[in-house]
This record gives C-alpha cells, sequence and structure tokens, in this order.
C-alpha cells in the first residue's frame, strides 16, 4: 500500500496602506482552463498563489516562488505569516491542504509585472493594487476565508 499523496495550494495577501490611508490587496484577474476539459473560466479576482510542483515544496520556498512567477515581487525571508489553513478532502485518499499568507507589501522587492502571462492555461492580468472596501465584493469565493483570515488578523472591520 503507497502513502496518500499530499498537495498543498498557498496564497499570498500582500498588502499596503494607500495615500487615503485605505488598506489595499495585490491582486490579479484569472482566466482558467479547465485542464480535462479546455472549458474556460469567468473572469476571477484571486490572490497570486499555487500549488506544490514537487512533493514535500517547502511553504516558504512554494509561496515566495508563486509570489514571483505571478508578480514579479521577491518576498523577503521569514516576514510572512500563516493567517489561514484548511484541509480538503479528496478522493483516492490523497490530502490537499491550502494556506493563506499575509505579507506587507514593504517585505517585498521588485517591479511589479506589467504585461499578461499564460501560466499553465490560466490567463492572468497584471497584479494590481485593489481596496479591501471592493475587494470584499469581487474576490474569488475560495479565497474569500482567506481574506476574513487576514482582515482579523490586521484588525480590520
Amino acid at each position: 500500500m503507497t502513502d496518500p499523496q499530499k498537495t498543498s495550494f498557498v496564497l499570498g495577501m500582500i498588502w499596503k496602506m494607500n495615500e487615503k490611508q485605505e488598506i489595499e490587496f495585490l491582486v490579479l484577474d484569472v482566466i482558467s482552463t479547465h485542464p480535462a476539459t479546455g472549458r474556460k473560466s469567468e473572469n476571477q479576482t484571486k490572490f497570486p498563489g499555487g500549488k506544490n510542483r514537487i512533493p514535500d515544496e517547502p511553504l516558504d520556498v512554494m509561496l515566495r516562488r508563486e509570489i514571483l512567477e505571478e508578480t514579479y515581487l521577491a518576498c523577503l525571508p521569514d516576514k510572512a505569516r500563516l493567517v489561514w489553513q484548511k484541509e480538503l478532502p479528496v478522493a483516492g485518499g490523497e490530502q490537499h491542504t491550502k494556506y493563506g499568507y499575509l505579507l506587507a507589501e514593504k517585505d517585498c522587492r521588485g517591479e511589479l509585472r506589467k504585461e499578461r502571462v499564460n501560466d499553465n492555461g490560466d490567463d492572468m492580468s497584471p497584479p494590481y493594487w485593489e481596496p479591501l472596501w471592493s475587494l470584499k465584493f469581487k474576490l474569488f469565493g475560495g479565497h474569500q476565508p482567506a481574506l476574513l483570515a487576514a482582515m482579523a488578523h490586521l484588525n480590520l472591520p
């Protein structure tokens, strides 16, 4: 009998305070292509993130890799705070865990990507800053629980 496969997914919730003293988060608009059917999703506003590429890829490495690939920002080591985690049951005995990390813009370096990219069938807009007051209404449903955890961690209503 083989051990169940373990997969992980990380979200990088990068935030800053804008000139109006409002909290903003870095997001991108994504149109995904289902790998089996080829069907495209509707446009979805998401945090940068993705799943492990190799078994047992360290979470901090996976987080920094995904943020760099999707935004072109490099995050400083040890600055991300785990604020959300969810275990998901998967058929076939697999184990899948989602993690949400909170980072401040000041803990990232680089210039944001300016062009659209296609990442394994996901068509992604350039990343952009979205105010929290509007993000709550447009963020992809699967990322909402992580946003709520980030808001609690930042002591936001």
